[in-house]
C-alpha cells in the first residue's frame, strides 16, 4: 500500500507552561486543514503540521484519525503530560517520530514505519531524548516495523535494515511499553538512567533485541523471538536477546539494572531462511554491580543462557536456560564470567534451571537450587510466563494485532499482476489455487485524488475486517489485498471478478471461480458469507 510522506520539519519549543483549560484536539489528514481550530468537527491537518506551528500545549491531548502523519520531529517541556494518541479505531501513521528534548510526552497508539517514507533513510524510526535534557517520555502500544514484506531479503538487506527504537541518553524516567518492533537491524536501545522497557514484542531482528547501557534500568516482560544473519552471511554482530555494556565505552560501572521476566526464541519456524543463533542475556562488559536477573526463559542454540561478567552484589534467580535444538552441541548455561575490569564477589545464584553453572570465578558465591533444565519444565515455564505477560499487556497487541508468541500472518499482503501461462494474473491468488480453501480478496483504493473511497476502504476494514470473528474465517481461507489502480488490467478484473469499486470482498473457490463478491453491510453479514464458502468446500469433500 502506497502512502504519501511529508517532509520532515523540526520544533524547538519553549518551556510550555500549566494550563487548567488543557484540551482535546484532532488531526485529520483526509479531512483536516491548517486553518481548521482543531476541533472534531473541523480537524488539523497532519501531526508534522501541528507540531511544527506549535499549537499544543501543557496537559493537551492531541487525536489522530487514519492516514498519513508526515515525519514529525519536535521538542519542548512541560509542566503536565501531552498526549499524542490514535483516536479510537484509527491506526495513523508516521515515516519517522523523534522527541529530540523535553519532558511529559506520551506517545500511544501509532504505527511507524520507513516504508511510509518519501525517500528511504538509514538509522533508527523512533527516537526519544538524544539531544538535551529530558524526562518522562513515554511511547505505548505503536506498531514499529521497516517494512512488512521479508520474504526476499538478502543478508545485505537484513543488515542494513533500519533499527526500531532508541531511548537516547538524556534525562530519566523515560518509557518504552508495549510496542510491536517488527523486522529490524537493533531493536531497542537503551541509554537513558532509571528508565522502563516493558511489554514490548520484538520480532525479526538481525542484531541485538534489547541494549542496556546505563543505571537503574529495568527490562521486564518482553518477548524477543526470531533472529536473522550471523557470521557466516558477513554479520559481524554477536547477537544477543538482551545485551548490556557501558554507556562509555568501557569508562565506569553499570549499576541497579534488573532484567525480570523476559521470554526468548531464538527461533520458531526451521524453514525460516538465513538462521542464526543467538546469545540469551550477555553480560560480558562490567563491572556490573547490584543486577537483579530473574525469572526469565530463554531458549537458545548457544552457551551464554544467562552470563554476568564481573559482576558484583548480583542476583541471578528462578531462571530457565534451555536449547531445543540438541543435534547442536552448544547447551546454554548460567555463568558469573571474568574479563579482569573488577572483582567478581558477592553474587547470589540460586533457583535457576540450565545445563551447567560456571559459578568458580565468584570464591564465595552462594549458590543453591540450581538445577539440571528438561524440556518439562521448560515447557511449563514458558508458558507460565506467556499467560503472565498476556494477562498483563494483553494476547493481542492493540495496533499490529499479532499474538505475543508465535508467526505473525501478514493477511492483506498485496497481490501483484504476473505474466503466466495463459495471460496476466495475480500472483497470490496463482499461488493459492488447488490449496483447498477459498480465495478472499479485499479490494481497496489509496488514491489520493478520491479521498472518499480511500476512506471507506480503511473504515471497512476498521469496522469489518478487524472484527475478531471475521477474522478467525478468515484464518481458515487463503487472503490477499488488491489496490485498485490502473496497473490492475481488465481481463485480470474479469477473470477474478473484481469491480471498478471499493471496498469490496471477492469469495473464490479453491479453483478460483467466484463464489460470491460485494460490499458486507458490516461484520456478521461477511461472517455469514465466509462459513458458506467453508461450508461449501467441506460438503464437497474438499
Amino acid at each position: 500500500m502506497r502512502y504519501r510522506a511529508a517532509a520532515g520539519v523540526v520544533l524547538t519549543a519553549l518551556l510550555f507552561a500549566a494550563n487548567a483549560s488543557a484540551e482535546t484536539y484532532y488531526v485529520d489528514p483526509e479531512q483536516g486543514k491548517d486553518s481548521n481550530n482543531g476541533s472534531k468537527a473541523a480537524p488539523w491537518g497532519t501531526l508534522e503540521e501541528v507540531m511544527a506551528a506549535g499549537r499544543v500545549k501543557a496537559g493537551d491531548t492531541v487525536l489522530l484519525k487514519d492516514g498519513d502523519h508526515g515525519r514529525a520531529v519536535f521538542s519542548g517541556d512541560n509542566a503536565e503530560v501531552v498526549t499524542i494518541a490514535a483516536d479510537k479505531g484509527c491506526k495513523p501513521q508516521l515515516s519517522y517520530l523523534e522527541i529530540t528534548q523535553g519532558t511529559k510526552w506520551r506517545i500511544k497508539g501509532l504505527v511507524i514505519s520507513a516504508s511510509f517514507a518519501k525517500q528511504p533513510y538509514e538509522g533508527v524510526m523512533v527516537k526519544v531524548a538524544d539531544g538535551g535534557a529530558s524526562g518522562e517520555i513515554t511511547v505505548e502500544d505503536c506498531f514499529v516495523y521497516s517494512t512488512l514484506d521479508t520474504s526476499k531479503w538478502t543478508a545485505s538487506d537484513w543488515m542494513n535494515a533500519n533499527s526500531g527504537m532508541t531511548m537516547g541518553r538524556h534525562g530519566t524516567g523515560h518509557v518504552f511499553r508495549n510496542n510491536y518492533v517488527l523486522n529490524t537491524r537493533f531493536a531497542i536501545n537503551l541509554c537513558a538512567e532509571n528508565s522502563l522497557c516493558e511489554g514490548n514484542v520484538i520480532s525479526h531482528f538481525s542484531a541485538d533485541g534489547i541494549r542496556v547501557t546505563r543505571d537503574g534500568q529495568t527490562v521486564q516482560h518482553n518477548v524477543i523471538r526470531n533472529i536473522y544473519v550471523d557470521d557466516k552471511d558477513g554479520d559481524k554482530n554477536h547477537d544477543d536477546a538482551i545485551q548490556c555494556f557501558l554507556f562509555n565505552k568501557g569508562t565506569g560501572t553499570v549499576r541497579n539494572v534488573t532484567i525480570r521476566e523476559n521470554l526468548i526464541v531464538m527461533r520458531e519456524n526451521e524453514e525460516q531462511p538465513l538462521k542464526a543463533t543467538m546469545q540469551g542475556i550477555g553480560f560480558f562488559d562490567g563491572p556490573l554491580i547490584d543486577f537483579v536477573v530473574e525469572g526469565n526463559v530463554i531458549n537458545t542454540s548457544h552457551w551464554h543462557g544467562v552470563s554476568l561478567y564481573d559482576a558484583q552484589g548480583c542476583k541471578i534467580l528462578n531462571n530457565v536456560a534451555y536449547t531445543q535444538w540438541t543435534e547442536e552441541k552448544l547447551r546454554p548455561w548460567v555463568e558469573l564470567g571474568s574479563k579482569d575490569t573488577g572483582p567478581v564477589k558477592g553474587n547470589q545464584v540460586k533457583d535457576n534451571y540450565a545445563y551447567t553453572f560456571k559459578l568458580s570465578n565468584d570464591k564465595e558465591v552462594v549458590a543453591e537450587n540450581n538445577q539440571t533444565v528438561t524440556p518439562a519444565v521448560h515447557q511449563k515455564r514458558q508458558a507460565e510466563l506467556l499467560a503472565l505477560i498476556d494477562e498483563k499487556h494483553g494476547k493481542l497487541h492493540p495496533v499490529a494485532g499479532f499474538r505475543r508468541l508465535g508467526l505473525e500472518k501478514f493477511r492483506w499482503a498485496e497481490g501483484k499482476v504476473v505474466d503466466g501461462e495463459n495471460g496476466p494474473a495475480i500472483d497470490t491468488i496463482a499461488a493459492a489455487l488447488g490449496k483447498g480453501k477459498p480465495i478472499v480478496l479485499f479490494v481497496f483504493t489509496r488514491d489520493e485524488s478520491d479521498a472518499r473511497e480511500t476512506d471507506a476502504c480503511r473504515q471497512f476494514e476498521r469496522e469489518v475486517l478487524d472484527d475478531e470473528e471475521v477474522g478467525k474465517l478468515l484464518d481458515q481461507c487463503a487472503t490477499t489485498g488488491i489496490q485498485l489502480g490502473d496497473e490492475l488490467p481488465r481481463d485480470v478484473r474479469k477473470l477474478y471478478g473484481i469491480g471498478s469499486k471499493s471496498p469490496q470482498i471477492v469469495i473464490l473457490g479453491p479453483d478460483g471461480k467466484e463464489v460470491w463478491s460485494g460490499k458486507p453491510g458490516n461484520a456478521k453479514a461477511l461472517v455469514k458469507r465466509l462459513e458458506a464458502a467453508l461450508q461449501g468446500i467441506s460438503s464437497d469433500g474438499g
